[in-house]
């Protein structure tokens, strides 16, 4: 995971969803109330890569497992992590269908680089806040490079 050595850190509101839900909602065979869900508040960290989750708050939302990986926590240990997925990442009106890495019950939610490139989002870091790429042509939708 990330280390922001010393600066200030943004947190943003994320809604993440099971996307096997979300599939089955899009074929008529679930209604969109049955949607697992939750939202909370991320810390938004280009050091980490991936979205990061409390197990618990995996759990909730009924994600399968996709792998396991080696991780480097902030302190530089190395750490087996289990990763799950997929889930659809809302934040600030922007969705993105992302892998998710598990930390323990009670740890922050990371919303690591991957999403945010994702998403097409850059860190204010003097507002302490996300904003979309000023090169977007829309705030509401994502510039893809295909480049």
């Amino acid at each position: 995971m990330g280390d922001d050595k010393g600066m200030g850190r943004a947190a943003e509101q994320i809604e993440a969803s099971n996307e096997g839900d979300e599939a089955l909602v899009r074929a008529g065979h679930l209604r969109a109330d049955q949607v697992r869900r939750v939202t909370l508040t991320a810390l938004v960290d280009s050091g980490a890569t991936m979205l990061v989750l409390p197990e618990d708050v995996i759990q909730r939302l009924g994600l399968p497992v996709v792998r396991t990986v080696r991780s480097r926590l902030g302190n530089g240990q190395i750490v087996s992590s289990t990763v799950y997925g997929p889930a659809r990442l809302k934040v600030l009106e922007r969705v993105a269908n992302v892998d998710v890495m598990s930390v323990p019950a009670g740890a922050p939610a990371l919303l690591g680089q991957v999403p945010l490139e994702l998403l097409d989002f850059v860190v204010d870091p003097k507002n302490r806040r996300l904003a979309p790429n000023p090169e977007s042509p829309d705030p509401a939708m994502a510039l893809m490079d295909l480049l």
